[in-house]
């Protein structure tokens, strides 16, 4: 089982825009933007397929039930880490993702924590990450008027080649003008706190069930892809359930790895994946998948990835 290229599956939210559709070569127009691609994911809510090679079409959920330990090795069915491209023009909503407890006994479903990478940012471009508040009465009060983004948001500025963690239980929005990818855990749970008047449904009392309103999210400044520097591998976010690099690729870059599997991301320039059993091509922003059962592989290219696995 060589590298497995995943078909995405696109979404044209209110707020995207159409910077995914002109980087993959989509047709967009109208009501199609291609705002937001779930490339990687075996959620029942969103599944994946397997595009080309012998399992073309297959489900990825599907595929680890029929290949689990040569695909994910040791890790349970749900374990999965999911990646999502997003571009949006508007604000996304002000939400609040469930931890693992509030997730199984409310939802049935795991703890949603997540990371942008962040690919392209307009200048001055931010997104909200945490309160600017412990005072719950205020912050419900500003959700009631659909205030609270506006009000008790805490923005941070982004630059290309930042990388920020946004644990479960934490307010959040990305903003416009920034270009993202999404790494993060098999859950997905949105609480709406706040639609910034745009009407959709809201769910206020789950959220604040679950808001952590003292989470503090941290950035870690990477900076652009500099062929100057060198193959490197810098760490990006760490989570519990998920951990990320930034590998920054001249020409060639070799991978012993371990018996669970991992993703990788292209985020900048063509990265060409090799293995023993197959290769592929990685454009921008496309990933793979590298299942448990490969052993070593290389990356050729000049050109930036995410290296992406369950620690």
């Amino acid at each position: 089982m060589g590298p497995i290229l995943l078909k995405p599956t696109y979404i044209s939210p209110i707020w995207g825009g159409t910077r995914i559709s002109e980087a993959r070569g989509l047709e967009h127009g109208d009501d199609v933007n291609n705002g937001e691609a779930f490339d990687v994911s075996a959620h029942p809510d969103v599944c994946t397929s397997v595009e080309g090679g012998p399992f073309d079409g297959t489900r990825f959920d599907e595929l680890i039930a029929k290949h689990h330990d040569e695909l994910i090795g040791d890790l349970a069915d749900d374990a999965t880490i999911q990646v999502v491209s997003m571009d949006p023009k508007e604000f996304l909503s002000v939400q609040v993702h469930p931890d693992e407890t509030y997730a199984q006994a409310a939802e049935g479903d795991h703890e949603k924590a997540e990371s942008w990478y962040i690919l392209h940012a307009e200048p001055g471009a931010e997104l909200i990450a945490g309160c600017t508040t412990s005072d719950v009465d205020a912050l419900r009060e500003a959700a009631a008027d659909d205030t609270i983004g506006d009000r008790y948001g805490r923005r941070v500025e982004m630059h290309e080649g930042d990388f920020i963690l946004i644990p479960a239980g934490t307010m959040h929005a990305l903003g416009p003008g920034i270009f993202a990818v999404e790494i993060g855990s098999f859950g997905n749970t949105t609480y709406r706190l706040c639609d910034w008047g745009r009407g959709r449904e809201l769910h206020v009392d789950k959220g604040f069930d679950v808001l952590k309103t003292d989470n503090e999210t941290t950035v870690e400044h990477l900076g652009i892809y500099d062929e100057a520097a060198g193959t490197r591998v810098r760490r990006g976010v760490t989570h519990r359930l998920f951990e990320s690099n930034v590998v920054d690729v001249a020409g060639e870059w070799h991978v012993e790895k371990g018996r669970r599997y991992q993703i990788l991301t292209c985020v900048h320039g063509t990265a060409t994946i090799e293995t023993s059993e197959g290769t592929v091509e990685l454009g921008y922003t496309r990933s793979c998948v590298i299942p448990a059962c490969v052993r070593e592989f290389t990356v050729r290219g000049n050109c930036r990835v995410l290296q992406s696995y369950r620690p």
